[in-house]
């Protein structure tokens, strides 16, 4: 069969132009998704960042309230290792009005040295003291991932145990007294006879 040049095949391919469009609209596609994927795990990376964060912050400033002395005003600093990896904190203490009340501010971020933290860590006794400085500059508040906030009081007690009694079960009260005589105890009643 002969082809003339004005007919068509009715098996037609795609054409150069058609398939390089239908690429470009899949490159495209690729590319959107694979930014959204990125965004995704940068976003896990800082979230988990600031979480590790704020955990070494809280357990600076319960470290502080537990401990049987009072914090002294001023700046402190120390590290911590948390989630494999060391991390810098600095804590703050200031005296509010309230005589006795202490604001404890404490901030921390990563060193970027990663710890092995399933060992023993040798954890320095003696923090750093260095003068109180205001920290409401940006540029020192941009530096620190977290920063939590908490207030410490000087009551404190020296009871160092357990102020409750151990639970043993739900005790059941005495039974009551029928007739009001302290007594008077009700007789048991007879076999076999019905009981009210």
């Amino acid at each position: 069969m002969k082809m003339h040049a004005g007919t068509r095949s009715p098996h037609r391919g795609f054409t150069l132009l058609e398939v390089l469009i239908a690429l470009a609209i899949v490159a495209m596609s690729v590319g959107a998704l694979l930014g959204t994927v990125t965004s995704s795990a940068s976003n896990v990376i800082y979230l988990k960042e600031k979480t590790l964060a704020e955990w070494v912050a809280l357990n600076r400033l319960t470290e502080v309230r537990i401990d049987k002395d009072m914090p002294g005003k001023g700046a402190r600093s120390g590290n911590a290792v948390m989630g494999g990896q060391r991390w810098e904190w600095k804590e703050e203490v200031v005296e509010l009005p309230i005589k006795g009340l202490f604001r404890v501010e404490v901030r921390s971020h990563p060193t970027g040295e990663l710890v092995d933290d399933s060992r023993a860590v040798d954890k320095p006794q003696a923090q750093t003291l260095s003068p109180s400085t205001s920290s409401s500059s940006a540029t020192d508040a941009i530096a620190w991932t977290t920063s939590v906030v908490g207030v410490v009081g000087s009551a404190r007690s020296d009871i160092r145990e357990s102020v409750a009694a151990p639970f043993e079960g739900i005790q059941q009260p005495p039974p009551q007294n029928p007739g009001g005589n302290p007594g008077s105890t009700p007789a048991p009643p007879k076999s076999g006879a019905p009981s009210s």
